[in-house]
């Protein structure tokens, strides 16, 4: 660098394109790509993708602790850089039941670890507003680090009342109202594009009409399948672009900002005192990567992962979490003995978005028990807990999801990952989740009694050991085979395991029962 070329130890030509920073996810789950770290890594680093920040909280609602140990030490073995925010919501609420703790001692024991550089997004926003002692206390422990948000909807004196409290970031917002209200308040905005959450159209103008000041690119949750045919940052470098945002622009909320964010110093830029975290492409429109560096050395050409592989080695413990009894169709049975018809809550699925409609329905009754009614696209959906062998289950009814026929089942049901399951009868039901006990957890979806597809995720019911082509393989066999069955949700798996996710509004399922995330308590499936 500079005007006096100066002798180096080696020379890589480049002889046209742009060298850019190697890109940054500065918000994800690594869990939610089904893969485990180092899997993950050999998937993302030839996309040109130096450093992601992870939450694991995924493993944490399973394992605890040791699961986020195990992210940590499987990621140190590949050359992607992985930094940690501590899962400070586990469990995220008081509404489900979840397989572990993360409290006060654990948070301070997690600190403690190598490239653990903050508090991961603090869910329980009720709880900061309320001035709650115990989420208060997790955010002093973590005093002087980065502390990630999740504030879906708040706006003004709430909103001021969550940021006061020294949360600095959200991955949240959906309109671009909210994206300016946060960002005039002096919060970062990490505008999400993943598999299921897909923000960027609507928020891009924040940046394309405005400032790119505070305002980063993340994927939050991504697919294996996703990651091979769409890409992962260049993926959304692509999309940014598209919405009318300028490359340079778009460059910086991958690279220099998310660095800044995160006090990464030494990333995020090419300059005297950087690492050398490069990628090559061609053009600033497709982003490809031609060449991708990470401290100096090649890891990846022409979309080929050079670093090599060490196969994962959990712990027992980790691979065998799906503590549940076997599911019986009396266990699913919803009954109703005053009349012919009944109003009953159901939830309303919004494809592409999180949050989830508080919908009212007639629904007839038989023999004293309200079934599903595919016919109007109304279906049981039940959450089987997995983690104490309770045989509790919570049951309700799903809006928006398709299926005509048969059934399909979850270990992945965020944020405490109960086993989930959607159906148009009970029989089939319990064949899906009882599936998943036998192979350690992952998807299936069955149909007359028997089983049609299946994926292991047999890594604490959330992760393969597979590479991701083996894992996208499976995936793109049971989304055909869940759209033969009348599905058209284009992730339905990922859209599933968002419907217990008590945090984001309006109406959500648990093993408990049905949550009203506005008022933030179980509510009686049918109205009376």
């Amino acid at each position: 660098m500079g005007e006096r070329p100066i002798p180096s130890r080696a020379r890589l030509e480049a002889r046209s394109g742009y060298v850019l920073p190697a890109y940054i996810d500065g918000h994800t789950h690594i869990e939610s790509s089904l893969l485990t770290p180092s899997r993950y890594a050999a998937t993302v680093v030839p996309r040109g993708t130096c450093c992601v920040v992870t939450d694991p909280h995924e493993i944490a609602n399973v394992t605890g602790v040791e699961g986020v140990k195990f992210m940590i030490e499987d990621s140190a073995r590949t050359p992607l850089r992985v930094y940690f925010t501590i899962p400070s919501c586990v469990p995220a609420t008081n509404l489900e039941t979840s397989g572990a703790t993360i409290g006060l001692e654990e948070i301070k024991e997690l600190k403690s670890l190598k490239r653990v550089i903050g508090l991961g997004e603090v869910m329980n926003f009720t709880g900061v507003i309320r001035g709650e002692k115990s989420i208060l206390e997790k955010i002093k422990a973590c005093e002087g680090m980065t502390i990630d948000g999740h504030a879906p909807g708040l706006r003004g004196p709430e909103l001021c009342a969550y940021i006061s409290a020294g949360i600095k970031s959200d991955h949240e917002s959906t309109t671009l109202d909210e994206a300016s209200e946060k960002l005039s308040m002096g919060m970062w905005i990490m505008i999400r594009e993943g598999s299921t959450s897909k923000n960027l159209h609507d928020l891009a103008p924040i940046v394309s009409k405005g400032s790119p000041e505070r305002v980063m690119l993340v994927t939050d949750d991504t697919h294996a399948e996703d990651l091979l045919e769409e890409g992962h940052m260049d993926h959304l470098l692509r999309r940014a672009v598209e919405e009318g945002i300028d490359p340079i622009d778009a460059v910086r909320m991958v690279t220099m900002k998310p660095a800044e964010y995160f006090g990464l110093k030494s990333l995020g830029g090419i300059a005297p005192g950087k690492w050398a975290d490069l990628v090559v492409v061609d053009d600033l429109r497709d982003f490809e990567a031609k060449t991708v560096l990470i401290g100096g050395k090649v890891v990846a050409e022409e979309g080929i992962y050079l670093a090599g592989f060490e196969e994962p080695s959990p712990k027992a413990a980790l691979k065998n979490t799906m503590n549940l009894k076997e599911v019986k169709p009396r266990d699913l049975s919803i009954k109703y003995n005053l009349g012919d018809e009944a109003t009953v809550r159901a939830i309303g699925l919004v494809e592409g978005q999180l949050y989830t409609e508080h919908l009212k329905v007639r629904m007839g009754v038989v023999d004293g028990e309200v079934e599903a009614d595919p016919t109007r696209d109304l279906l049981k959906v039940c959450v089987v807990e997995r983690h104490k062998r309770t045989g509790r289950v919570g049951k309700g009814f799903l809006k928006g999801f398709g299926l005509e026929e048969g059934a399909v089942a979850s270990s992945i049901a965020h944020d405490s990952h109960n086993v989930v399951a959607v159906g148009v009868n009970d029989i089939d039901i319990c064949v899906a989740v009882n599936r998943l006990k036998a192979i350690g957890g992952g998807f299936a979806v069955a149909l007359r009694s028997k089983v049609l597809s299946d994926l292991p995720l047999p890594v604490a019911g959330l992760m393969s050991m597979k590479t991701a082509e083996e894992v996208s393989t499976r995936m793109k066999r049971l989304h055909d085979v869940v759209a033969s069955l009348g599905c058209e949700v284009k992730s339905p798996f990922m859209a599933l395991s968002f419907l217990t996710l008590p945090v984001i509004p309006e109406l959500k399922i648990t093993d408990l029962g049905l949550i009203d995330v506005e008022k933030f308590e179980v509510v009686d499936l049918f109205v009376r």
